[in-house]
């Protein structure tokens, strides 16, 4: 019954993210809320929010999960981690190529007249939500797989959240993506993440 409902509730979900998808294909609009969220919080930008959230927003750009993942890699390696191996490398590259595909079917255009930075590319989904999703969540599953402290995994669940929040609100801020953008890119990469952990043998 509950394999049942997950089941119910990711076609449903892939169905919203193909809806929109289909609203958003080759568009150079906002749709739903996406200009009033954006006129709302570009009244609001500062210099220092600006500085801000482009500190942030590198915590989820290939320039942080290169190297970092790298690490993660080889000390998995060491420690002889297959799971946390095979994890991570589907949580990075293939959340990165999963969302080149998409943003080449798609092809939506970024919302130009809000850009506070250069950035190139298209728009649809979000790769830093989408990437940070996949990744920062799988990190967090394969940390508190082995703890038994209800306290520490909800806190560690906590900062997995947060983090994953603020980079994709650094999108926002920056005036590089709409926020369906964002929400669609946390959509398909929580559901990419799901159909990573379902690949793993149960401990």
């Amino acid at each position: 019954m509950k394999n049942s409902r997950k089941k119910t509730l990711a076609i449903l979900a892939l169905i919203i993210f193909i809806v929109i998808g289909v609203k958003v294909k080759a568009s150079q609009e906002g749709i739903l809320f996406d200009e009033r969220i954006m006129d709302y919080i570009h009244g609001k930008a500062t210099l220092l929010g600006i500085d801000i959230m482009r500190k942030v927003t590198y915590f989820g750009s290939v320039y942080f999960f290169l190297p970092i993942g790298l690490i993660i890699f080889f000390y998995m390696l060491r420690k002889r981690d297959t799971i946390g191996v095979f994890l991570l490398i589907l949580s990075t590259l293939g959340s990165y190529g999963l969302n080149y595909i998409l943003k080449n079917i798609f092809i939506r255009t970024r919302p130009l007249k809000y850009f506070l930075i250069e950035q190139g590319g298209y728009s649809f989904p979000s790769g830093h939500a989408m990437v940070s999703m996949t990744f920062y969540t799988t990190m967090t599953y394969l940390l508190i797989r082995k703890i038994n402290k209800k306290e520490t995994k909800v806190l560690l669940k906590s900062i997995n959240f947060l983090t994953i929040v603020l980079i994709g609100f650094s999108r926002i801020y920056l005036g590089v993506h709409w926020p369906t953008d964002v929400l669609m890119g946390y959509l398909i990469g929580y559901l990419f993440y799901i159909g990573m952990i379902s690949l793993i043998p149960k401990e």
